[in-house]
């Protein structure tokens, strides 16, 4: 797809939640080191953040906002307060927010259906208080990767049956406000819970081994396409998932994609060594223009998970989750420092 919504092809999430080792960063600190790495765009988790967002447009960067699973009810029923809120943030701020993402991972099992009633309606009214402001900002949901029902091999990608409808209503305004579908991927997850998935096919490291190879026999064949690395065949089954339901037009763009840095006791795989290998790869893929097998000659847009370690995360999916940023809070230098390097 074409970049044009976005600075950059890779942004990074931001959680104005995070905590590490008892302290928080600014929102000053913050804007300054995303900017250092070259990143162009942020998402954020909230639209509640006037501080942050003002520091990010401070530094030239693309804020993308959310709208809080516990908000979607009020703007399902359109409560005037929640929208009128929402609209505020993104009128006083129309040059800084290009999207505005209505929910975070919505339809996930572990909410029960909590949110599910009331998506498509709090996107159909947020999308018409956007219009009716005149404001040109593109609405999107952040889903999570569960909401597909099958993905192995990429030419079997389906819908899971439970979320279909809601997931096609949602891709019809998607289409109709010429936006973008997006979809969380996390192939350590996949790995960590499969562990005969190859960890280098997770990892990107035998996309350039030659056919035959040792290092090639991971390689996963689906008719005449063959896929070299997970990522791609997640993508790919997505994009199968959506030409089979006529919204094949529809981009894709990956809202979060990362790799933890431990407990490694208990997630062997959650080193810093492959969170580098990984997320540097992944940069360089989505970066690359080639696509995927299915579809080739692209640029992947894509929100690498996360800037800063959460240690105050809930932990219900893993002891990982404290463990995702790209930077840590250092106690002996008493700031914020990168784990490990990587080329954005």
């Amino acid at each position: 797809m074409s970049n044009s919504i976005f600075n950059t092809t890779v942004g990074v999430n931001f959680s104005n939640t995070f905590q590490s080792s008892g302290e928080q960063v600014s929102a000053a600190k913050a804007a300054s080191q995303i900017k250092e790495t070259g990143v162009g765009t942020v998402k954020m988790f909230t639209y509640n953040q006037a501080t942050c967002i003002s520091a990010f447009a401070s530094q030239g960067l693309q804020v993308l906002v959310d709208v809080p699973n516990g908000d979607l009810e009020l703007c399902a029923n359109n409560d005037k307060t929640t929208i009128d809120a929402i609209i505020k943030v993104l009128s006083d701020n129309s040059t800084t927010i290009p999207m505005i993402c209505v929910g975070n991972e919505p339809l996930g099992s572990w909410w029960n259906n909590a949110y599910s009633p009331y998506l498509v309606d709090a996107l159909t009214n947020i999308k018409a208080a956007i219009k009716g402001k005149g404001l040109s900002t593109k609405v999107t949901v952040p889903f999570n990767y569960a909401i597909m029902g099958n993905s192995y091999p990429p030419s079997a990608g389906s819908f899971n049956g439970g979320l279909k409808s809601i997931i096609l209503d949602v891709c019809a305004i998607l289409k109709a406000d010429n936006s973008v579908f997006m979809i969380n991927v996390y192939p350590f997850i996949t790995q960590n819970n499969q562990r005969t998935i190859s960890l280098d096919y997770c990892l990107f490291k035998a996309d350039n081994a030659k056919k035959g190879s040792k290092e090639s026999k991971v390689w996963v064949p689906d008719g005449k396409y063959t896929y070299k690395n997970i990522f791609d065949a997640m993508f790919d089954a997505l994009y199968v998932t959506l030409v089979n339901n006529n919204y094949g037009d529809l981009p894709i763009v990956i809202g979060e994609a990362g790799w933890p840095t431990g407990p490694v006791a208990k997630y062997p795989s959650a080193t810093s060594s492959n969170a580098q290998v990984f997320n540097q790869n992944l940069i360089n893929h989505c970066k690359s223009g080639k696509g995927t097998p299915r579809k080739p000659n692209i640029e992947i847009p894509c929100f690498i998970f996360e800037m800063y370690d959460e240690d105050t995360k809930p932990i219900g999916a893993g002891a990982y989750e404290h463990h995702w940023g790209v930077y840590e809070y250092d106690t002996k230098e008493n700031d914020y420092k990168t784990k490990y390097t990587l080329n954005w």
